[in-house]
Formats: C-alpha cells, sequence, structure tokens
C-alpha cells in the first residue's frame, strides 16, 4: 500500500504544479509548471503500475508458497510412512533375535526410537543389516523434520507477504 501513498503524494505534487502553472499563467505566460504536473503525473501512473508489477509477482510467489506447503506435507507423508516400514522390519529383525521381548518391542517401538534398541541389546551392533537399517530410518527421520522446516519457512514467507506494506495485500491470496 506504501506504493499507493507514494503515488498519491507525487499525484498532489502534480496538481499543485497544475494549479501553480495556472495561477501564474496571465504574468508568465511560457511558464513550464504544466510541463512539471505532466511529469508528475507520468511518475505517479509509474509508481502505480510498479505497484501492482511487484504485487503481482508477490502473488505469484505466495501461491508457489502454498504449493510448496502441500508438497512439503506429502513429502513428509512419504518419509514417515518408509520409516514405518522400515522400522516394522527392524522390529521384525528384533522379534527373531529376541522373541521373549516380541510383545514389548511390538508394543513400544517407532522410527524415533530405533536407535535407542542398539543400547538396550548391544550385540544387535554387529549385524551390517540392523546397522544400515537403522542409518537409512534415520536419515527418512532428518528428512522428514527438514520438510517440517520447510513448511515453516514457507508459512513464515506466506505471512510476511500479508503483513509488508509495500504489496497490494487485496492482491495476495490468504488461503
Amino acid at each position: 500500500m506504501l506504493f499507493l501513498l507514494a503515488a498519491a503524494l507525487v499525484a498532489v505534487l502534480a496538481g499543485i504544479c497544475f494549479w501553480r502553472g495556472i495561477a501564474i499563467r496571465d504574468l508568465f505566460p511560457n511558464n513550464d509548471w504544466g510541463g512539471g504536473g505532466v511529469l508528475l503525473s507520468f511518475i505517479a501512473v509509474i509508481v502505480v503500475i510498479l505497484g501492482f508489477v511487484i504485487s503481482g509477482a508477490m502473488w505469484a510467489a505466495q501461491i508457489d508458497d502454498f504449493e510448496n506447503i502441500k508438497k512439503y506435507k506429502r513429502v513428509e507423508a512419504i518419509y514417515q510412512a518408509k520409516a514405518g516400514a522400515l522400522t516394522a522390519e527392524f522390529t521384525g529383525h528384533l522379534a527373531k533375535t529376541y522373541p521373549e521381548h516380541e510383545k514389548e518391542i511390538y508394543d513400544k517401538i517407532s522410527p524415533d526410537r530405533v536407535s535407542m534398541y542398539f543400547a538396550k541389546y548391544p550385540e544387535l551392533r554387529t549385524s551390517e543389516t540392523l546397522v544400515a537399517l537403522v542409518e537409512h530410518i534415520n536419515k527418512l527421520q532428518a528428512d522428514v523434520y527438514d520438510q517440517q522446516i520447510n513448511v515453516e519457512q514457507a508459512l513464515q514467507r506466506t505471512r510476511f507477504r500479508l503483513r509488508n506494506p509495500w504489496f497490494f495485500t487485496f492482491m495476495i491470496p490468504t488461503e
């Protein structure tokens, strides 16, 4: 909206130039106040057009961020599903190795607690398959957190655009 205020200020100055030119026309017939008014009017129009162009670009960026938020959430769900599937596989390996703890394993294991079982059962660290599985689960969990950070960053950008005084906020979607 500051673009509109700047354009209004320049338009007022243009009006003053026109008025001044008309007021002194009888005394100074060759005055150039009218030319100054035309120039300032042109500048005011350019400022308004510039405001619409910049706000249009921010509209497109806002739509892009909304679409990215949807994408980040879908990717996060995929990562969580992968981590859940790998955790189930890890649980299966534990259930084969430690059948007496099978009920406890199935009840309490989650992707973010898989590493804890290496501390509880140190002999599991010798299994390359399980170590690779845990590393992959941990990477997927890190990817989930990265997606959550991306969502928060995109939300912050959308909130900023809605409050930025330089944009025509009536053009910026709020979704």
